[in-house]
């Protein structure tokens, strides 16, 4: 377990499969800052937060250029694999059956799996289910879950900064792909508590055999199934296998650029995370990712009954099957909060944009003798109501309950008359008054 306690992206754990390029020992991505009694908590964050091993090289040349060429090579190839069956390779019925099925296999169990349950801790699985899904997980290529863990902390802890792994701010294309074909400076990587996962023995186990699990899973067993039970080794192969595992990587990198373009902010404006219905569909759920960054422990990601989030409804169907227990909620009040908060902040702008009208504060004032002088010797068609002085002369003839009711309060307080002596007016008739016709205040 010693040697477990850090761990490298598992392209590195492939390299040592094929050629033993690497040395056994397993370099550490990061180490935690310790803070001395001088250092403030600022001073601690902005010291590098861990210190790399020096870079492999073969031939005297550093294996670790721009191109992360182990995941270039396996994405890029599966994708041009996926086009080729597109363009070339018939899809019959059943295979495309099976391989909607089997996609939605695999990204329940990332959304179920790595996601909710191993990155948030969301909620506790029985063994069988952490096997499962470990297993299962592994069929879309996605990496181990040791990697694809930390990676997802990472943008939890550093969101739209550049220790972000996926970090919008560097443009859709990249937050979408690119941040996984390019390989990030050793510097520029942050800290991710991962001791939990290095203490469960089915990460482990995954993480050991990976590439077995993941070659058996993505490829082998739905290649097998389609030759074996429908006759369709190629189309088992080309659909059932590359294609499906493609579509899958493709749903799951859109909650990366997708919700952090598209959508609406209901609990949070502080980042970029949105909430996405659509996003929310084709991933399963994962495209509430507005809620997700402002509850991430929460189990669901569509918290409201409607929202279409298939991995929240399998959890709470496995929670009835015993299969999976505590799942955290975070309390509905502090919910509301979150979106009266949002509310609020958003009538305020909207607000901005409204003209009210001259500012109280910067109304001209005027005696109640001034007043009378401005309406009986210099003909102002002004009247006052609560204290406010109203020239009404351009409203006289739209006045919807004609001109001779309003004209008879020139020069008076028609306070008493206005709130129901005469008639109730309503907001849209103070709005609009205050807004065009305040033009001072009585003292």
């Amino acid at each position: 377990m010693s040697a477990l306690s850090y761990y490298t992206p598992t392209w590195t754990g492939f390299i040592n499969y094929l050629g033993e390029i690497f040395p056994k020992e397993l370099m550490p991505v990061g180490e935690a800052p310790e803070k001395t009694a001088e250092e403030s908590s600022e001073e601690v964050l902005k010291k590098p937060v861990y210190k790399p091993k020096p870079v492999p090289k073969i031939n005297g040349k550093s294996i670790h250029t721009r191109w992360y060429w182990p995941f270039a090579i396996g994405i890029l190839s599966a994708e041009a694999v996926a086009l080729y069956a597109v363009l070339f390779v018939k899809l019959r019925m059943a295979t495309g059956i099976f391989m909607v099925l089997y996609g939605i296999l695999s990204g329940l169990c990332i959304t179920a799996g790595y996601h909710r349950l191993w990155a948030h801790r969301a909620y506790k699985a029985s063994r069988p289910l952490e096997v499962f899904l470990a297993m299962f997980g592994a069929s879309s290529i996605q990496g181990s879950i040791i990697w694809w863990v930390q990676n997802h902390r990472l943008h939890h802890r550093y969101t739209d900064t550049e220790r972000d792994p996926y970090n919008i701010k560097r443009g859709f294309w990249y937050a979408h792909h690119g941040w996984i074909l390019f390989r990030r400076k050793e510097e520029d990587l942050g800290y991710a508590d991962m001791t939990d996962l290095h203490a469960n023995p089915v990460v482990v186990w995954q993480y050991k055999y990976y590439f077995f699990i993941c070659g058996f899973t993505s490829l082998v067993l739905p290649t097998v199934i389609c030759g074996h039970f429908f006759g369709d080794w190629m189309g088992g192969f080309f659909w059932g296998a590359v294609a499906r595992l493609v579509g899958v990587q493709q749903v799951t990198f859109c909650v990366n650029s997708v919700a952090h373009t598209f959508g609406t902010q209901p609990y949070s404006d502080e980042q970029t995370p949105r909430d996405n219905w659509i996003t929310g569909i084709i991933t399963l759920g994962e495209g509430y990712h507005n809620f997700h960054h402002a509850f991430p422990n929460d189990y669901r990601n569509g918290v409201r009954w409607y929202d279409v989030d298939i991995t929240k409804w399998m959890l709470w169907s496995l929670e009835q099957l015993g299969l999976a227990s505590n799942l955290k909620r975070f309390p509905r009040n502090e919910i509301m909060k979150g979106r009266a908060a949002m509310k609020l902040k958003n009538a305020e702008k909207f607000a901005k944009r409204i003209d009210y009208g001259t500012p109280i504060d910067e109304l001209p004032m005027f005696t109640a003798s001034e007043f009378v002088a401005e309406v009986r010797e210099r003909g102002k068609k002004w009247l006052v109501i609560e204290g406010f002085i109203y020239n009404i002369e351009e409203f006289i003839k739209m006045h919807p309950g004609g001109p001779k009711l309003i004209m008879s309060g020139i020069g008076k307080d028609m306070t008493n008359a206005f709130n129901g002596g005469v008639y109730n007016h309503h907001y849209s008739a103070r709005n609009l008054m205050n807004s065009t016709m305040r033009v001072g205040k009585i003292i």
